[in-house]
């Protein structure tokens, strides 16, 4: 099979990097040049743009920033519409609104062309090992071809529904993992400042049904030991976590702990904190309310 992956960023670069790995015929292509040169370097044929990346492909994958990207590579000049062929397959794995997906699945279906969406759930480091999971919307006709290639990316794969589906699961999965980056860290400030161990309290916390897979999985190895690299940009997670408020304000749906928990993030990144790890919110919330840094030993 014949694959064609556009956008190698700190996702999409694991996620292509698992299918060269397990043997699949991949062309990859990004603006960024250096990171399609390394999976070049590894086996993948590097395309000089979008139109070569579709040219032969039996599936196309995107995996961008946001809905501007997703919408220009796809339906704009020289897009995706205009060069895969009609008996491929385009599936974005991006995280983007609810209008932009459904928009993408018309202008295909126009097109004669089947579209499907999956966001990716797990962390950027389950990726890294081939680990992920998939919120896979498509007509269920095309699954078996494309089920065993999610495979090679990941270990999980659930079927949402219709192309959209997958969208609006990851909408209400990343709107519940940003709104544990706030609780987290105003559980882990109260804790340090009514002089608890904090080393016994995140035992108790994730040992208890307080627990949530952020605190447990992400927070000790990124802000609790103090590396704020961009494992999930604190950018890209304002930018989800406004998404699934757009969604609530459009379906009319009152959600008071995700808005205030945008809220948050937009002020850390007014802060300067603009290229670190959604997990920086903890540090914020201490800087915010005059208390050192909360961090395991």
């Amino acid at each position: 099979m014949n694959i064609g992956f556009i956008g190698l960023g700190r996702m999409g670069f694991s996620l292509a990097r698992s299918l060269v790995s397990k043997g699949e015929t991949v062309c990859v292509f990004d603006l960024n040049a250096e990171a399609a040169q390394k999976l070049e370097a590894e086996g993948a044929r590097r395309a000089q743009n979008v139109a070569e990346a579709c040219k032969d492909a039996d599936i196309v994958f995107t995996m961008l920033p946001g809905p501007k990207q997703v919408l220009a590579v796809a339906l704009g000049a020289e897009g995706i519409i205009e060069n895969l062929p009609a008996t491929s397959i385009y599936i974005d794995m991006s995280t983007v609104d609810v209008d932009t997906v459904d928009a993408l699945a018309q202008a295909f279906a126009d097109k004669g062309i089947a579209f499907g969406d999956a966001p990716v759930g797990r962390l950027a480091a389950h990726a890294d090992k081939g680990e992920s999971l998939f919120m896979l919307g498509i007509d269920g006709q095309h699954l078996p071809k494309v089920e065993p290639v999610f495979y090679k990316m990941g270990t999980t794969v659930y079927h949402c529904g219709k192309a959209g589906d997958g969208t609006r699961t990851k909408l209400i999965n990343n709107m519940m993992v940003l709104c544990y980056c706030q609780i987290n860290s105003e559980a882990l400030v109260l804790a340090q400042s009514l002089g608890l161990d904090l080393n016994t309290t995140f035992e108790v916390l994730t040992s208890t049904t307080a627990s949530n897979g952020q605190l447990k999985e992400k927070w000790p190895n990124k802000v609790l030991k103090g590396d704020l690299s961009p494992g999930f940009d604190l950018a890209l997670g304002y930018k989800d976590i406004s998404l699934a408020s757009n969604a609530g304000a459009s379906s009319q749906v009152a959600l008071p702990v995700c808005d205030t928990a945008r809220n948050v993030f937009r002020m850390a990144l007014a802060s300067g904190r603009v290229g670190q790890d959604t997990s920086c919110i903890t540090d914020f919330w201490a800087e915010l309310n005059h208390r050192p840094s909360p961090r395991l030993k």
